[in-house]
């Protein structure tokens, strides 16, 4: 059976792949499912990516190893890679799997693995099948040789050592939920009830009521995202990162505002959910800028230009939400954390979503 890339998924895995700031080194074959990155498109196509390192080999040789650990496994060439690009890639894949994975080149010595996952298709199997092929890979790549590098002593080793800089790694932190995701029982939580969540975005900047225009989403607040939730806020930025699960994008609800940034989701079951957003505003104005003094013969002055400006603010906005009335109706303002300091970004009002003495404007 034959099977090739489909050619918006390879130009987009291409460019993602090259926006992509992921070190170029190789990873312990048991750590690569907590080092695999998942990013998800407009479309709903989603990449998820672990690099290596080809060090010691050609760029050929490299290919060809992946070529014989694919074929081994049931994985047919779907794409050759050019050789006269100077980031080659190969396009493999295992019919009937609609899942593509592309092989491509990332210098200096790089290598990186990207399995393509189609909107719609589940994805629970696919860190662990491009795991397990990057673990071979590894498993087989020549140890480069000592020449490399430059000879030392001990002596000047140390010797150097006392004008350098030590260079240290950021060490990050992965943190993982001890439950695990029931993408049936989230599932589940969404099929059809008698109640309805009914709310607003809002927020206040400078005077202005500022209306939420993105969607809102929800999602079954279950085991395994309030413990998702609980390692998020005791997470330390830069140095722990919160692992969760691909297919969280299978269980959830999306709700647009309408131009008073209300929304609402009907028909919803008991129990609790999770609702986030984002709201954003750009506001300016005008202003006369000193341009420069002219001296004439009838006499001199200063030069003043009207100068447009803009300046803008932005923030995440995410509630709890308990149904407990069965065919009832929960309100609730989505608005940031109100801040008793003078705050120079988006914050919430005690007034809520009032437009009581304020200047209204539609989020970005």
């Amino acid at each position: 059976m034959n099977i090739s890339l489909n050619t918006r998924w390879a130009r987009a895995s291409v460019l993602f792949l090259a926006l992509m700031v992921v070190p170029a080194v190789g990873m312990a074959t048991e750590s690569c499912l907590d080092n695999v990155h998942v990013v998800t498109v407009s479309d709903g196509a989603r990449f998820f990516t672990a690099m290596s390192t080809h060090a010691g080999s050609s760029v050929r040789q490299a290919f060809d190893d992946v070529r014989k650990i694919a074929t081994a496994d049931g994985y047919v060439i779907a794409a050759e890679p050019d050789y006269g690009s100077s980031n080659p890639s190969m396009g493999i894949g295992r019919p009937p799997s609609p899942v593509p994975t592309l092989i491509q080149i990332q210098q200096p010595a790089g290598i990186s693995f990207t399995s393509i996952v189609p909107p719609g298709t589940e994805s629970k199997d696919v860190p662990k099948r491009l795991c397990a092929m990057v673990g071979k890979f590894e498993a087989g790549r020549p140890i480069e040789s000592s020449q490399a590098e430059s000879a030392k002593t001990v002596a000047e080793t140390l010797e150097q050592s006392r004008t350098t800089i030590p260079v240290t790694k950021p060490v990050v932190n992965v943190l993982k939920p001890t439950v695990p995701f029931d993408l049936d029982a989230a599932k589940a939580a969404l099929e059809p009830g008698h109640s309805i969540i009914r709310g607003q975005v809002c927020g206040s900047w400078r005077g202005n009521l500022v209306l939420g225009t993105q969607p809102v989403l929800l999602y079954p607040a279950t085991p395994y995202l309030q413990q998702v939730l609980a390692l998020g806020k005791k997470a330390k930025p830069g140095k722990d990162r919160v692992l969760t699960d691909p297919d969280l994008i299978f269980a959830r609800m999306e709700a647009k505002p309408n131009e008073n940034g209300e929304f609402q989701f009907s028909r919803m079951k008991l129990g609790k959910y999770y609702l986030v957003t984002s709201i954003s505003a750009v506001l300016g104005g005008s202003r006369d800028v000193y341009a420069g003094h002219v001296d004439t013969g009838y006499g001199s002055g200063n030069v003043y230009t009207n100068q447009n400006f803009s300046y803008g603010s932005d923030a995440g906005i995410e509630r709890i939400v308990d149904v407990k009335k069965d065919g009832g109706t929960v309100k609730v303002t989505m608005q940031p954390h109100i801040s008793p300091f003078n705050h120079p970004g988006l914050g919430g009002s005690i007034l809520g979503c009032s437009k009581f003495g304020m200047k209204v404007s539609h989020g970005m």
